[in-house]
């Protein structure tokens, strides 16, 4: 049962090369956020989540025995203060950086893209590696005057860095009905008039829908069954640019393309992490 005055909380460990992966998954299974704590061995990451119900920390901890969790019960602290007390700017890419709408911050680049960005119950502040690996190819596309389609926008992200590269049109999909306020707050604050977000799957899409470049960053069992649409939508000569994939499974998006007629054009690795630019020959 809930109280006012506690948090459940959960503290784990895994080998520091996997603490990334670790992340993205513990935020996938609902944990909102993920505290890296201090070793004294450089042999293993330590990290710690906290909940404001009893059942929902022990599913989690049950569902992930590989990070060797062990539950206790911690007095309750003002979460969110102590969250923004912590927040700071993140160099997502060459040009891009995400700031808290309460850290005051100028980037040092003449030409940075800097967004304000509050993720909420979204998934997207711009400091994992696979938004990392996307926005920077990104930015080596030119976009402007282009429409783009951001699948699985969350907060919107890929969109605002589509908007603020030139795109006369970004159209993102979500499919967390919670995300849509979030969304919109983000794309307003950031003056991103091209963008808009709508819910629902790509077969809300009419079946003349043609995007110049398709975004998109979810793992491979979330996307896999969206490929015929993205065959469908992208127009001949258009970039495809997918992250959210694990290095040992880029095969399969390599194989799919060779059917499909997409030419590889460039691909980056970071951690367990793949981003591939493809062209729709």
């Amino acid at each position: 049962m809930q109280t006012n005055d506690v948090w459940f909380k959960a503290t784990g460990h895994c080998k520091p090369e996997d603490y990334e992966l670790a992340t993205y998954f513990l935020m996938e299974a609902g944990v909102g956020a993920l505290e890296e704590l201090e070793t004294s061995t450089a042999e293993r990451t330590d990290f710690c989540f906290y909940t404001g119900e009893k059942n929902a920390r022990d599913a989690i901890v049950k569902k992930f025995p590989e990070y060797h969790f062990t539950p206790e019960d911690e007095e309750a602290k003002d979460w969110d203060r102590w969250w923004r007390d912590r927040a700071t700017p993140v160099h997502v890419s060459h040009r891009v950086w995400v700031r808290p709408p309460w850290v005051e911050f100028t980037p040092p680049e003449s030409d940075a893209i800097l967004l304000v960005l509050e993720a909420k119950s979204a998934f997207g502040t711009g400091d994992h590696a696979t938004t990392a690996l996307i926005s920077g190819m990104m930015e080596s596309l030119d976009l402007k005057n282009k429409t783009v389609l951001d699948i699985g926008t969350g907060t919107g992200i890929l969109s605002m860095i589509a908007d603020k590269l030139g795109a006369k049109k970004v159209i993102g999909t979500e499919i967390d009905l919670l995300a849509l306020p979030c969304i919109a707050e983000n794309f307003k604050q950031n003056h991103c008039e091209n963008s808009r977000a709508v819910f629902g799957f790509l077969d809300t899409f009419q079946d003349d829908a043609r995007f110049d470049a398709i975004v998109c960053n979810m793992i491979r069992t979330e996307f896999w069954p969206m490929k015929k649409d993205v065959e469908r939508m992208l127009k001949k000569g258009g970039h495809f640019l997918l992250t959210g994939q694990l290095t040992a499974e880029k095969n399969y998006v390599l194989d799919w393309f060779q059917e499909a007629g997409f030419k590889t054009l460039r691909e980056e690795t970071r951690d367990e992490w793949w981003c591939v630019d493809a062209i729709r020959e």
